[in-house]
């Protein structure tokens, strides 16, 4: 299986995943997977999470949790010496016919190697009562400013007029 690199649907009104951490997350992902030897799991990729968003531009939870089962599939078996589709060896054709050699002892069947499952769906998103969020406000902080203004300038004009 190779791991092709995402393209997610975007979300408004419905909940999403911030666009920025998930991006962050596959870079990660990829940057791994390209390593002779990983620096992390698929049990890190399970235990991700994102910070859903409202009412702003977010990728769709689905796609991206069912992206991540993939990715954690995909890490779990070139973590159990899978490997990569490029580099798979060769299946064997049937055997020439051997003429048995009657001092040859017979040589012991190994087991076949199990396959790794896939990751388990564990994305939730995350509930919190702290404020998580912080921007620069946009227009809502000039509304803001502009009531303060007025309520200050009503004020001077009641106490000095």
């Amino acid at each position: 299986m190779t791991l092709d690199r995402p393209r997610f649907s975007t979300t408004s009104l419905r909940e999403g995943y911030d666009m920025q951490e998930v991006d962050q997350a596959i870079d990660l992902i990829f940057e791994n997977l390209e390593l002779a030897e990983p620096r992390f799991g698929a049990e890190r990729i399970t235990d991700l999470r994102f910070t859903p968003v409202r009412l702003r531009q977010g990728y769709d939870i689905g796609e991206v949790d069912t992206w991540l089962d993939l990715a954690a599939a995909e890490t779990a078996r070139r973590a159990s010496g899978g490997a990569p589709p490029e580099q798979a060896p060769p299946v064997p054709g049937p055997a020439p016919e051997a003429q048995p050699h009657p001092q040859a002892a017979p040589q012991p069947v190994s087991a076949p190697q199990p396959q790794a499952a896939p990751a388990r769906s564990s994305y939730e998103p995350t509930r919190s009562s702290a404020i998580t969020e912080v921007s620069s406000g946009g227009p809502a902080l000039y509304l803001i400013l502009v009531a303060i203004l007025v309520v200050v300038g009503v004020i001077a004009y009641a106490l000095f007029a």
